[in-house]
């Protein structure tokens, strides 16, 4: 039976990549030596190889078998290699055949392995001193993939600098996060409600930016250990566990403010309500403790690791219930109350519209109390309209990285990475070569792109709406120390209730 499966070209399969290595082991120790079972005194019923274990390792080797053009190696799961001369014996089914387990994939290395190890996996310095691999996942034979992983998915260099330009709108976003912060914080009337809510806005916008501060100028530094290879835990690096934390609770509480922002806009243009003023307790509870208490869950359970991008969070398992979710949770209610507000204020915009023809002197108490409502609402959108386009922003861009990674994390076909690791080593084609066989099954690099630079650009929208003429003046007359407003400071004729 040795013979045939040599014949058969099966032997070929035990020098591919996993998975379709260990399936393979399993596929051929099974049909190579059949197992006798006594039944009886001196009766012995022969098991054969199980089909569902030659149809596995022609599941996983057929794509490896195909890319270098040996598909007369693909297992044929009807007869039993060897066979032929008793009977033929077909491959039996489960429960009645020699059903064997692989307890785990086989690092073995049939040689030493390779000293200059094919771009762009590097030299495993441990296994030539010792034969054991640096790390067992990334190492196999003398040669490692170096960390971070992902990028050797891509084209050379080219998540890198993805990466880095969206770490330089993290930079200028909380550049501007922090003016506005500043400016919130120093000038008078903006710590009071509902200014403070962009201030506190600000506030968790600048942290969440700041967080990629730790990755500028070595990334590596955040996302590896020092052997570059093993990717960091919370359990191993302390700079990982650090940013994963601050990532969590930033990326939460800003969401929670921006949220209270729609929410205060809501109650003040349709209902005539500082309920928010009054009981400021619950946006602080909301705003910092309530995404404090998720940070510090995945720090308690030590979940915190590097995955994809420059920075770290959570685990694959721990990111959508303490992540994911309640960023779901706050974001997409807020939304839709969002454009209710809005659906309230165009049809107040028409019935004003039709109003104001009408003479004042004419009208009963009650049209006049709707006037003057109406008049209330529209001066609350002239004050407020850059909250709202704040808001719809951001939760569209939460919405939008929200689905990315949805949509990418149910990619679970891996089947193209033994396809790649040959392309590498067999065909030496390079990363950029090799990249087509990962393309479709790692996350698309320009959707990737514009999920996390809107993201990271939250701080530069909040800058960019709030950060307008009135406050620059304000800054000049600050530093002027009130030179032309002796007398006291001039104040804008609006309501105060609505000022931010």
């Amino acid at each position: 039976m040795e013979a045939a499966l040599v014949q058969g070209g099966a032997m070929e399969m035990l020098a591919l990549p996993d998975p379709c290595k260990t399936s393979a082991i399993v596929n051929i120790c099974a049909s190579a030596y059949p197992r006798p079972v006594k039944v009886a005194d001196n009766t012995f019923n022969v098991l054969f190889a199980c089909k569902s274990a030659c149809l596995q390792a022609a599941k996983e080797c057929t794509p490896d078998l195909v890319y270098l053009n040996h598909t007369e190696a693909i297992p044929k799961c009807e007869i039993v290699p060897g066979t032929e001369a008793f009977g033929p014996i077909q491959y039996q089914n489960d429960g009645s055949c020699n059903k064997m387990f692989a307890l785990k994939p086989d690092f073995s290395c049939p040689t030493k392995g390779e000293e200059n190890c094919p771009d762009p996996f590097v030299r495993d310095n441990q296994f030539w001193i010792d034969g054991t691999n640096t790390d067992d996942k990334y190492c196999s034979c003398g040669c490692c993939m170096p960390c971070p992983q992902t990028e050797l998915y891509y084209k050379k260099g080219q998540l890198a600098m993805g990466l880095f330009i969206t770490d330089v709108f993290k930079g200028v976003a909380a550049v501007g996060a922090f003016i506005l912060m500043i400016s919130y914080l120093v000038l008078p009337d903006k710590r009071q409600h509902p200014g403070n809510l962009i201030l506190f806005a600000s506030i968790s916008t600048f942290l969440f930016a700041a967080m990629g501060f730790l990755s500028y100028g070595d990334p590596k530094r955040v996302q590896c250990m020092p052997n570059g290879v093993t990717p960091s835990t919370s359990n191993s690096n302390i700079y990982c566990t650090v940013q994963g934390v601050w990532l969590i609770f930033s990326a939460i509480s800003t969401a929670v403010w921006l949220t209270i922002i729609i929410v205060n806009l809501h109650l003040s243009t349709v209902w005539n309500s500082n309920w928010l003023a009054r009981h400021t307790w619950v946006a602080h509870f909301l705003g910092w403790v309530f995404p404090a208490a998720f940070a510090i869950i995945g720090l308690v359970n030590k979940e915190y690791g590097w995955m994809n991008s420059n920075q770290c969070n959570l685990s694959a398992e721990a990111v959508v219930p303490l992540l994911f979710a309640p960023l779901g949770f706050i974001v997409i209610p807020s939304t839709l109350l969002h454009f209710a507000t809005f659906f309230h204020i165009i049809r107040i915009t028409l019935q004003t519209e039709i109003s104001e023809t009408m003479s004042r002197s004419t009208m009963s108490s009650g049209k006049a109390a709707r006037i003057s409502h109406r008049r209330h609402v529209m001066n609350a959108v002239r004050i407020q309209w850059r909250a709202a386009v704040l808001c719809l922003v951001v939760s569209c861009s939460v919405v939008i990285y929200w689905v990315f990674y949805v949509v990418e994390n149910l990619k679970t076909d891996m089947t193209w990475q033994s396809i790649w690791q040959l392309c590498i080593f067999v065909t030496r084609g390079g990363q950029d070569f090799c990249a087509q066989y990962a393309d479709g099954h790692v996350p698309g690099f320009v959707m990737m792109m514009v999920a996390e630079c809107l993201v990271s650009a939250t701080g530069l929208f909040i800058f960019l709406l709030f950060f307008k003429k009135s406050v620059m003046q304000e800054w000049w007359e600050l530093m002027s120390g009130w030179v032309c407003c002796a007398g006291g400071r001039h104040r804008r004729d609006v309501d105060q209730f609505y000022v931010i």
